[in-house]
């Protein structure tokens, strides 16, 4: 295997590993809002049942929009995957894509869960937080993503400037 073939080799698994957390992430942010949350802030109820209960309140149990929300995360995943396998991106460049995407996925969550969790504050009585951990992983993952992004762009900057400086000497 030559050097390109190697990049190349690199860039993708770079780029799946992206896709696949990506995806878990997004997966795991729809089960929380659809079933952990609810079954742990109304303890003794499954989730359907709680649901159809905030439907029979009308208090909007969770629709479309939730689903299409989540799936954002995952679509993007897939078109970046494409983007940077064609245009043979570097994997740094590839790496803070996908970093990018777990940092957006906070404020997705968030516009997601918005909904459910008043529908669920409406209709038992109850703080419209999150009830779970799952939400705190979630967020957590963001903030983490948000570090390292930063730390990519630092090490990019400091490269830059280290090639600028052996150039100029």
């Amino acid at each position: 295997m030559n050097a390109n073939e190697s990049r190349r080799s690199v860039l993708v698994w770079a780029a799946l590993t992206g896709v696949v957390v990506v995806c878990a992430y997004a997966v795991v942010a729809l089960v929380q809002i659809l079933v952990w949350n609810p079954e742990a802030a109304v303890p003794g109820l499954t989730a359907d049942e709680i649901w159809r209960q905030v439907g029979e309140a009308q208090q909007g149990p969770p629709n479309a929009f939730v689903v299409g929300v989540i799936a954002l995360g995952p679509m993007m995943a897939i078109v970046l995957f494409a983007l940077f396998v064609v245009t043979e991106a570097g994997v740094w460049s590839t790496v803070a894509g996908y970093l990018a995407l777990l940092v957006m996925g906070g404020p997705g969550y968030f516009v997601a869960s918005f909904g459910p969790g008043m529908g669920l504050a409406d209709t038992y009585y109850i703080s419209g937080g999150d009830a779970s951990g799952a939400g705190l992983a979630l967020g957590s993952v963001s903030l983490l993503a948000l570090v390292a992004l930063i730390a990519v762009f630092i090490g990019a900057f400091v490269r830059d400037r280290r090639e600028r400086r052996l150039l100029a000497a």
